[in-house]
This record gives C-alpha cells, structure tokens and sequence, in this order.
C-alpha cells in the first residue's frame, strides 16, 4: 500500500455510501460499530462536517464533528475494522488536528464512546474535563491545539484565580487552578485556555491587590470575551 494518507474533507455521495455499507457489515458480525448512529453521520455530510481518511481512494477511516466557534466537537472516529490496532487511528488523528488548527480552531472535545476508546483518547495526550456540574457525560476529553497557559502550583502576587465553585460558596476554600501573570498589561504570553462553568469564582490579583472578581460569566465584557461555551479562554484582561 502507497503510505500517503490524506483528509477528505469534501466527501461525496459514493464516499458516504461505502461508509454505510461497511458499518452495516461490522454491525451484522459482531453487532459493533456506529452503523445505528447513521442519522447523524448522514447529517453530518449533509453539514459539511463529515472528514474522511484515505489511502487514494481507499477510505480507512472517518470522523464526524461540529464546529463550536473556537473548538472542535468530536462525535465519531472510526477505523475501518480490518486498519485497526495497526497505527492508523492515530495517524488520522493527527491529521485532522492539523486540519482543525489550520482553519483556526484551538481545542478538540470529544465523549469517549465506547469506553474501551477512552485509553486511546488518553495515550494521545486529552484530559479529562472536570465536573462542571451540569449533566455532562463522565468521559468527556479535551485537548489543546495550542501552546497554553497552564496553572502552577505556587501562589503569586500577579494572578489569575479560579475556583469550581460559585462566589457565595468559596468561604476560606483555595483556588483549584491558579496562573501566573507575568506582563504588567494583563496580557498572557501564553493564552488560558481551561474547561469551566460560567457560575464559579474567577478573581485578579496584581501586586498582591484584589482587582477584580466575580463570577467568570459576569467577569468581562462585550469587547473581551473570555467564556467560550464550556471553556475558558483568555489572551487578555481588560
């Protein structure tokens, strides 16, 4: 086989259909595979946000997907039954992460479906989204796309606090996630990019002098977004 894979992102109607039809064949042997969810792979091409992995016209695998503004939502990956454990799901993986960065997007979602999948997800280097308490599927991941900001484990006279819990209720509780801010103008060098729920603590402090706090949802405004759907992502502070 001529070792050149690429992503299809413009499949077509005879792509789809032998997609189908080797779903329904996995799912006669073995009653496996995503061939019951193909409403929404058929949506998902309907959409444009179907992406295939071929070997020229020989398609090894595919991912179904939405995109959320900043990141990527995967729904479905799936090798070819007979391309499996044989390096290919990560192969495709990387390459539809180049794909996702180069239109901009800066982070990949996914739910771990089945379970067995959740070991892959982990080797490739997704964390595991804290609970944010909403009803939120226990094996949802994350991956960065880009080089963040992460939290250190020192306390700091510039910093960015965050707690997992709403203002009334942090008392004398510490911070889960801290960072340090290292520019007087409040502006990273490295973004925050960090899964949270708009009702928990965010607080600012500069030379060791609260600024700023409120709930993360409430903390800026129009002109400088920071809450991205389940994400926090901050270049800069106003």
């Amino acid at each position: 086989m001529n070792l050149s894979f690429d992503i299809n992102t413009n499949p077509t109607v005879d792509n789809l259909n032998e997609i189908k039809s080797w779903l329904l064949e996995e799912h006669k042997i073995s009653n496996e595979g995503f061939y019951c969810n193909w409403n929404l792979i058929e949506k998902s091409y309907e959409n444009e946000e179907l992406l295939i992995f071929q070997n020229d016209d020989l398609i090894i695998g595919f991912i179904t997907w939405r995109n959320c503004g900043i990141y990527a939502s995967l729904d479905i990956m799936e090798i070819k039954p007979n391309y499996r454990r044989k390096g290919f799901g990560k192969l495709f993986y990387e390459s539809v992460a180049d794909y996702y960065q180069s239109i901009g997007l800066i982070a990949i979602k996914l739910f771990c479906a089945p379970i067995t999948s959740e070991k892959f997800w982990k080797k490739i280097g997704f964390i595991k989204f804290p609970n944010r308490g909403y009803s939120e599927p226990d094996l949802t991941y994350f991956i960065s796309l880009i080089d963040i900001n992460t939290p250190g484990e020192n306390d700091y006279g510039n910093k960015l606090e965050l707690w997992n819990l709403e203002p009334y209720k942090i008392k004398n509780q510490k911070p889960k996630w801290i960072w340090k801010i290292e520019n007087e103008n409040l502006e990273f060098l490295k973004p925050i990019l960090h899964p949270c729920n708009g009702n928990w603590n965010l607080r600012l402090t500069m030379n060791n002098v609260i600024i700023k706090e409120s709930k993360v949802k409430y903390f800026s405004d129009a002109n400088n977004e920071i809450e991205y759907g389940p994400f926090l992502y901050i270049t800069k502070l106003n």
